[in-house]
């Protein structure tokens, strides 16, 4: 029996479920994304390989302690008011290529981005992480009907599809992703 992920006291999963696919699914305000990010906080303890994508801002403050001073868990923010580098909209494939290469977990900031800006960085992103991954990488995906919309309009339809792939064919690349949305189409 190796680590778990302590999702609750009485909760939780083996570091197996890394690579495993998962959708948080409730109404708005009842603590998606707090899960979300306790689920990534015990697999960056149980020392796995985590991105982020985080459209709202939120999750930066994973890398700093409850007390507001000490440092917190080890991850890269990329873009955002908090960001520790900025996040380009052109840089979807670098980044993924450098989250791949050196195995470093991130954070995906795109809350300075326009909603265009977000869908042709996750493209490239999307894209380039599924075709170069091969390793135990679990993708969190908060607000994730931006990203794999019911309805895409023409310029997101090539977004959807790299998300598709991350979903339905990541696991055999190593990949496991959580869906974290308020529609559950």
């Amino acid at each position: 029996s190796g680590p778990t992920l302590r999702l609750a006291p009485t909760l939780a999963l083996p570091a197996e479920a890394g690579t495993e696919t998962f959708a948080i699914l409730a109404k708005r305000g009842v603590g998606k994304s707090y899960l979300a990010a306790v689920m990534t906080e015990e697999m960056l303890k149980a020392s796995l390989h985590v991105v982020v994508a985080d459209p709202v801002g939120v999750f930066w403050g994973l890398r700093a302690a409850a007390n507001g001073r000490d440092p917190g868990l080890p991850i890269i923010v990329m873009g955002g008011e908090h960001g520790d580098v900025p996040l380009e909209t052109s840089a979807g494939k670098v980044v993924a290529d450098f989250v791949v290469g050196e195995r470093q977990s991130v954070v995906l900031d795109l809350s300075l981005l326009r909603k265009g800006e977000q869908v042709r960085f996750m493209a490239d992103f999307a894209e380039t992480l599924y075709h170069r991954n091969r390793v135990p990488l679990h993708l969190v995906l908060d607000e994730a009907d931006a990203f794999a919309p019911q309805r895409p309009m023409h310029d997101q339809a090539r977004m959807l599809g790299a998300i598709e792939d991350l979903v339905r064919r990541g696991r055999a690349r190593g990949i496991g992703v959580t869906l974290v949305t308020q529609r559950a189409a």
